[in-house]
């Protein structure tokens, strides 16, 4: 039996899946919040549209004048919380857009490459936080360029979703006496 990606959002796509993913979401966003207060309210990478190797250093830079664990405690959150977060936004968002274009085009898989966009830019940033030297590092641009396509795929996400929220509407509105 092969892997169909359509197959397995369509068996995920009720209700009991959307809530779990929505409580694990909100979770992690708790945690997030808590890592951003952690860090003194920092501007951080991932929440950045675009950044240099320059750029980088000196948020890492800043990280350091904090305390000596800032830098580690921004790699560990973003190789848990920050990881587990999309895992859980995407499933969401996937099942969400499942239920709103079941016969359209397969939007669900946005989310699914923006969860996986994601990821791969946690990792990046870790890794470069990891191993900040003081000085700019070239891992900086890879890191850029998945904060980049995950802050566009998540602008077509939510575009998606809003385009299919103002669909459904439409159709039940017409279908009132």
């Amino acid at each position: 039996m092969a892997f169909s990606i359509g197959e397995t959002v369509e068996r995920c796509a009720n209700w009991r899946v959307a809530v779990a993913a929505l409580v694990g979401a909100a979770g992690c966003a708790a945690g997030l919040f808590w890592r951003q207060g952690r860090l003194a309210g920092l501007d951080l990478l991932d929440s950045r549209g675009w950044y240099t190797p320059a750029e980088a250093a000196a948020l890492f830079d800043a990280l350091d004048g904090l305390d000596a664990d800032a830098r580690v405690v921004y790699a560990a959150t973003a190789l848990t919380i920050d990881m587990l977060f999309p895992v859980f936004y995407g499933v969401l968002f996937a099942v969400v857009l499942f239920r709103l274009f079941r016969s359209g085009p397969p939007l669900y898989l946005l989310p699914l490459a923006l969860a996986l966009g994601d990821a791969v830019e946690n990792l990046t940033v870790a890794a470069l936080a990891l191993s900040h030297d003081g000085a700019p590092s070239p891992l900086a641009w890879p890191a850029a360029l998945f904060t980049l396509v995950k802050t566009a795929l998540l602008v077509a996400t939510l575009g998606a979703m809003g385009m299919g929220v103002v669909r459904s509407l439409r159709v039940r509105l017409r279908r009132l006496p």
